[in-house]
């Protein structure tokens, strides 16, 4: 009888240190597995955070890039623009330099102005304003202006015969504008400040400029722009394609 407790005590121990076993097992694949996974997450989130660190670091790095090449850009353009308002500006000089020195050439420019403004207008009564000091030149050249425009309305019109009048108004004599001589300066050295005064912004045009002539049907309704400042500006910008090809290639 004793014999039989002690056998089923053992078999009973023999069980729990079993169960226990298995238990211990059982636990410790669950504590590898989870620790696993708690491995494994913290590996993903660090290597996400390096990830954003790099991504980060890349962007400033793109947007350093970035500001660096259009900071050079706006400095290339600025350059650019800076050489061709010099040139503009040396033009205009050039051009004054002449009308001033020239009378004779002045005279033909002038002529040949208020021809291109005759044609232009096509009236019969042309009033011409221009600078005070202008007003002798403007009338030696008026009956040549007229007679080479009618000659062309001749030639161009079947023998279109047409009479002209041309009018001085010395009452309103257009403002004279001053140009600077700024052939002396280097490009570097000629600010963009400076060529401000270059330009004659629209809505003086008509009242300002360093030469040339306005003119304008008999009730001033019909406009004919043909100041020097005017001329030089258009021909200026027909010109830029030429120009920036030559100055800085294709």
């Amino acid at each position: 009888m004793m014999q039989d407790q002690i056998s089923l005590a053992e078999f009973v121990l023999q069980e729990a240190r079993e169960k226990c076993f298995e238990i211990e097992v059982k636990a410790f694949k669950q504590f590898e597995k989870e620790k696993k996974q708690i491995v494994e997450k913290e590996k993903s989130n660090i290597q996400e955070e390096i990830n954003n660190k790099f991504k980060k670091k890349a962007q400033q790095e793109r947007i350093k890039h970035s500001a660096l090449v259009n900071g050079a850009r706006m400095r290339l353009m600025n350059a650019r623009n800076q050489a061709l308002t010099k040139i503009f500006s040396d033009s205009q000089y050039q051009i004054y330099k002449m009308i001033r020195q020239d009378e004779k050439f002045y005279e033909e420019l002038l002529k040949n102005l208020m021809v291109q403004g005759l044609i232009k207008l096509f009236e019969h009564e042309v009033v011409v304003r221009c600078l005070h000091r202008d007003i002798r030149h403007v009338r030696n050249v008026i009956d040549d202006a007229i007679s080479e425009f009618q000659e062309i309305l001749r030639k161009e019109l079947n023998g279109l015969e047409f009479e002209v009048k041309i009018e001085i108004d010395e009452e309103k004599c257009l403002d004279e504008r001053t140009l600077i001589d700024n052939s002396i300066k280097s490009v570097q050295d000629y600010s963009l400040q400076e060529s401000a005064s270059e330009v004659i912004s629209k809505t003086e045009n008509d009242k300002k400029c360093f030469g040339g002539i306005l003119m304008t049907n008999k009730d001033g309704l019909i406009v004919c722009k043909n100041t020097l400042d005017v001329r030089t500006e258009q021909t200026f910008q027909d010109s830029l394609p030429i120009i920036r090809s030559t100055l800085f290639g294709k």
